[in-house]
Formats: structure tokens, C-alpha cells, sequence
């Protein structure tokens, strides 16, 4: 089957498909079950969000442009990729102020599977100098000005989503994400493959987190985290009280639950790959994340066991840094730096664990990373 391309969004020459679907008619090619449709949402505050729906013969997934192109919810078969946020809608950024409850507003439309956070700074709300940041910095509420979706007949018949999201302002920063989500024909996995690049003439620092998001059924009573972990901290004195089972989920919790944060470093192969698993209850499911340690070297592991409908979720998030506030991250020397025109590059799969034997297969790979015995520090980072 050939090559296709189709150019949905482009800023600078004025193209803007708001309605547009692909499938293998489409290209003149054999019959399959796959298919790509653009639509733009239209009520309450997800007015004019555009969305991607792409289903690859097995895995379902939505991508939003309007929203620095993340991805708001999968689906294969009985496994959901995603979570239940009381944000029921995709809410476009035009409703957004990230100032809102002292830079707390990017969680009044956070509800995606997957979110990037960056790129100027992406960890909690603070002052650095005289600069106010909000949580989770601004690219997930950046709209793309380029998308570009591709269907790429060989080696392996595959579809690829890109786009081009600038986070730009006069004495700030000067940064573009290139993003790329692809997905191969009946596979049950989904890569990013993103840069970032310096704009500007002058080093500018840069910090960029993957916020992946799951919620039942893979996480429930008796669910698991594994991964091969170096070591281990609770980011704050609440984090400390859960430590003896950090890595263990109880179910929802009665009100007043506050969440639980931990910070590690994994172990990785001799090319610096490594994974993360969240097992089901039942052992029979599960997600997996694979990254590069090389360039994703922290991992941020999110619990937030709170009643089900304040958003019962975990977050297992590889990232160039922790998700403090970003004086502190440089202090402790985690604060990277592009050079005038310098790129950043990161590769991210995630991969859904369809049966027991699969999920065991992960737990061997994990297992088989695991140098040494993890080490506890149970005082709190901060």
C-alpha cells in the first residue's frame, strides 16, 4: 500500500480542514478497518476544540491539536486508556487562565490520558526571580499551527500524526515542539516522538514532562506499579505517610484524601531504555511505559486515590526533571539547557498488556533491569 499525506492545519498558508476523514478507500488501497476523522467540537466550554480520532484496526485513540496535540482517551478492547476527571469536557484553552487559584488553573481542563507539560517550566506554581509560573507550564494548552497526518504503507503499515506547537513571547521564551504520535495498523501500542528546539540566540532552559493518566479499570483495589527502580523519595511530608506502600493502590479513599507523590530514578539497559508497568487488580491487563533513561532520566510517580467522582487516578510520568517548583530543580542541578538553535529529543511508547501472559512477559523484562535492591528514602524531597 503507498504512501499518503494530508496537510489538516497549517497557520502560516491558511489551511484549516475542520472536518476531514482518512481510510484505506481513501488512499486507493486494500480494504482494512482503520480510519482517521477530524471533527471540531462545538457546546459549553470545548467550543471550536479540534479532534483526531484514530483507530488503528485494534486501538482507539483521540489526539487534540486544539490542546499542544496530547491525547484525551484510548480504548482496546476491554482496556481503557484514560480516567474519569470531573472535566468531562475537552475544554479549549480560549476558556482557560492558568493564573486562575494562584497558578492552579491548568486543572480546569485537565482530564487527558496524555498530557505533555513544559516547556519553559512544568512543576508546581511558584515565583522564580520575578517570573510567576503556573502548574504544568503552558504547552498543553497551546494550539497546533502545523498537523500533518500520514499513512506509511511500509516497512509496516502505520499511522503518523504530526504537529508543530510554538510557546513564543517577546523577552521569554523561545521554544517549538515538534510532536509526532504514531500507531501501527493492529498494534496495540502508541510512540511519541517529539523535539524540542531553541528558537532564540541565547541558551535558553527548558523542562518537559509526559503526564500519562490511568484510571479503572487497570487501577482499582490490589493494583500494582513496577518498575526497576534505583531508588525512591516521597516528594512531601503526605507522601512520607504512604511510603511502606508506595507502589501499591488501596481503592478510592473517603474524603479529605490528598494526593500521593513520589520521585525516583530507574534502572535502564546499556542503551538506556527502560519501562514501567501498572498491573491490574486481577493481573489479567495492563499499561506499560517505555522511554529512554538518557533522555527521560527522573520518573514521577502520581497517586490520587480520591473518591471516584473527584477524579480517582495515577500518573506515571518520565520527565527531563521532578515536578518541583523550578528554583529548587535547578538548585539540585536537574535543570536542562538548550543552546542557541540546540534540539531536544525524546522517544515514548506506550504499550497496553492485553492478557496475563503479556503482563508477565513485562514483569520478566522489568525483573531482568533490576541491578539492586531499590533504596527507601523515607523523608520527604521537600
Amino acid at each position: 500500500m503507498s504512501n499518503y499525506s494530508k496537510i489538516v492545519t497549517d497557520a502560516e498558508n491558511g489551511v484549516s480542514s475542520k472536518e476531514w476523514t482518512l481510510d484505506p478507500r481513501e488512499i486507493g488501497g486494500e480494504a482494512g478497518n482503520w480510519s482517521v476523522q477530524k471533527k471540531t467540537l462545538s457546546g459549553g466550554r470545548q467550543e471550536g476544540t479540534e479532534v483526531i480520532y484514530v483507530d488503528n484496526g485494534l486501538l482507539r485513540f483521540s489526539v487534540v491539536p486544539s490542546r499542544g496535540f496530547n491525547i484525551w482517551e484510548g480504548q482496546i478492547g476491554n482496556i481503557r486508556l484514560g480516567w474519569d476527571s470531573p472535566v468531562r469536557e475537552i475544554v479549549h484553552p480560549q476558556f482557560i487562565n492558568l493564573g486562575d487559584k494562584g497558578g492552579l488553573g491548568w486543572l480546569a481542563g485537565f482530564g487527558e490520558f496524555v498530557s505533555r507539560c513544559g516547556l519553559e517550566s512544568m512543576g508546581a506554581p511558584c515565583l522564580d526571580g520575578n517570573t510567576s509560573l503556573s502548574l504544568h507550564g503552558r504547552i498543553n494548552y497551546l494550539p497546533a499551527s502545523f498537523v500533518e497526518v500520514r499513512f506509511e504503507g511500509t516497512p509496516a503499515p502505520r499511522l503518523v500524526l504530526r504537529a508543530s506547537i510554538d510557546e513564543i513571547m517577546m523577552f521569554g521564551p523561545q521554544l517549538r515542539l515538534l510532536a509526532e504520535i504514531s500507531t501501527g495498523i493492529g498494534k496495540p501500542e502508541i510512540t511519541f516522538n517529539d523535539s524540542i528546539t531553541n528558537l532564540g540566540d541565547s541558551p535558553q532552559e527548558f523542562q518537559t514532562l509526559y503526564h500519562i493518566n490511568f484510571g479503572p479499570p487497570l487501577l482499582g483495589v490490589g493494583s500494582q506499579f513496577i518498575a526497576p527502580i534505583k531508588n525512591v523519595a516521597p516528594r512531601d511530608k503526605r507522601a512520607a505517610e504512604g511510603i511502606d506502600g508506595w507502589n501499591q493502590y488501596t481503592g478510592p479513599r473517603g474524603p479529605g484524601y490528598t494526593e500521593e507523590v513520589y520521585l525516583m530514578e530507574l534502572w535502564s539497559d546499556e542503551q538506556g531504555q527502560t519501562e514501567a508497568l501498572l498491573k491490574s487488580p486481577d493481573g489479567q491487563r495492563g499499561a506499560s511505559v517505555c522511554f529512554s533513561t538518557k533522555e527521560l532520566p527522573y520518573f514521577t510517580l502520581w497517586k490520587n486515590e480520591a473518591p471516584l467522582r473527584n477524579g480517582y487516578v495515577t500518573g506515571l510520568e518520565p520527565a527531563t526533571s521532578y515536578p518541583c517548583p523550578r528554583p529548587f530543580e535547578r538548585s539540585a542541578g536537574r535543570l536542562p539547557t538548550l543552546s542557541a538553535g540546540e534540539s531536544y529529543r525524546s522517544r515514548v511508547v506506550i504499550r497496553a498488556q492485553q492478557n496475563a501472559s503479556e503482563v508477565e512477559a513485562t514483569e520478566m523484562r522489568i525483573k531482568n533491569l533490576q541491578r539492586e535492591a531499590v533504596k527507601i528514602q523515607r523523608t520527604p524531597v521537600l
